[in-house]
C-alpha cells in the first residue's frame, strides 16, 4: 500500500514523520476523512475547502495547491486499488521548534485504505447510542487533538452501542465522536447549531431534506429532547445516514408505529441520499 507524504508516493514502511513534528508532539494539526463510492472519490472539493478553512484558522499555510492535492488523492486511490477507499488527509504544522505561529514547513499526509462497509442490518434496523458528558476541543475545526473522542470511544467499548454522543455541561447535545446527530420531532428536522463540526454529510442531508419537503433547520437541543424525538439518526461522510433505534437504552419513537426502528422520514432521506450518490458518482 502506498502513502502520499508531502507529494511523494512511498510505501508504508518508507512513510516516516519526524518525532519533532508538531502533530506528534502537540496534536497541532487538522485532518479530513472521506471516501469513494463505486471507486469514485466523493465530495473531494468540499473536503479540500474545509481543510483550507481549518488550516487558515490555526495559521498553517497549505503547502500545496488544492488542485495538486486533488490529483494526489485520485492517484493514490488508483495506485492502492481497493474496491472502496477510506481517504484521510492530515496536515500538521511540521517541525516548528516551539513556535506555534506561522508554519515553516508543514507536513501533509494522504492515506487511502480499504473501506469496510457497515452491515446492512445497521441501516435496516438502526443502531444504539450512548450519551457522554463532554465535547470536542475547538469543534468547529477538524483537529487531530482527539483526546475527548478517544475517551468517549473507550466508554463505548464497555457497551453495545455504535456511537457516543457528546452532551455539554448545560445538557445540550453537540455531536457524536465521529458523526453529526439529527432528530425529527413533529415533522421538523433539527441538528445542533453551535459547538459542532459542520460536517459535509450534515450539510448534504439538510439540503436533501428541503428538496424532498422536510422542514429542516439548525437549532440546539437538550438530551431530553433527544430521548423523546420521533426519529433520530447520525451522519458522516463514510457511513452516510445511520438510523438510531435507542439512546442510553431508551427506545426512540415511543408511541409511534415505528418505535425502536428507522422512522419514515429517516427512510426517505436515506433513499434520497442513495439516489443522489448514484447520480453524482457515475
Amino acid at each position: 500500500m502506498f502513502i502520499c507524504l508531502n507529494g511523494k508516493f512511498v510505501t508504508e514502511s518508507e512513510a516516516k514523520v519526524s518525532v519533532f513534528d508538531h502533530g506528534f508532539l502537540y496534536g497541532d494539526g487538522i485532518y479530513e476523512t472521506f471516501r469513494t463510492f463505486g471507486g469514485e472519490v466523493w465530495a473531494l472539493n468540499e473536503h479540500l475547502e474545509r481543510l483550507q478553512r481549518s488550516a487558515g484558522k490555526i495559521m498553517i499555510d497549505m503547502p500545496y495547491s488544492k488542485e495538486a492535492v486533488g490529483r494526489w488523492v485520485y492517484r493514490l486511490v488508483k495506485e492502492n486499488g481497493f474496491k472502496e477507499s477510506r481517504i484521510r488527509i492530515t496536515l500538521t504544522r511540521g517541525c516548528n521548534d516551539f513556535d506555534f505561529g506561522k508554519s515553516k514547513k508543514p507536513t501533509l499526509v494522504i492515506q487511502a485504505t480499504l473501506l469496510k462497509e457497515e452491515p446492512k442490518a445497521f441501516y435496516e434496523r438502526g443502531v444504539d447510542l450512548i450519551t457522554f458528558k463532554g465535547e470536542r476541543f475547538l469543534p468547529e475545526i477538524k483537529s487531530i487533538s482527539l483526546l475527548p473522542l478517544a475517551t468517549a470511544r473507550r466508554e463505548l467499548k464497555g457497551s453495545k452501542a455504535y456511537e457516543a454522543i457528546f452532551v455539554d455541561e448545560k445538557g445540550f447535545v453537540r455531536e457524536g465522536t465521529i458523526t453529526n446527530v439529527f432528530i425529527i420531532k413533529s415533522g421538523v428536522l433539527l441538528t445542533p447549531n453551535s459547538r459542532v463540526l459542520p460536517g459535509t454529510m450534515r450539510d448534504m442531508v439538510m439540503r436533501l431534506a428541503r428538496e424532498i419537503g422536510i422542514r429542516a433547520r439548525t437549532a440546539d437541543f437538550t438530551a431530553r429532547k433527544l430521548f423523546v424525538a420521533d426519529e433520530v439518526f447520525i451522519t458522516n461522510s463514510l457511513r452516510g445516514i445511520m438510523p438510531v433505534r435507542a439512546v442510553d437504552g431508551r427506545k426512540i419513537g415511543t408511541g409511534m408505529s415505528w418505535a425502536g426502528k428507522p422512522g419514515p422520514d429517516t427512510k426517505k432521506l436515506m433513499q434520497a441520499l442513495h439516489e443522489f450518490i448514484q447520480k453524482t458518482s457515475v
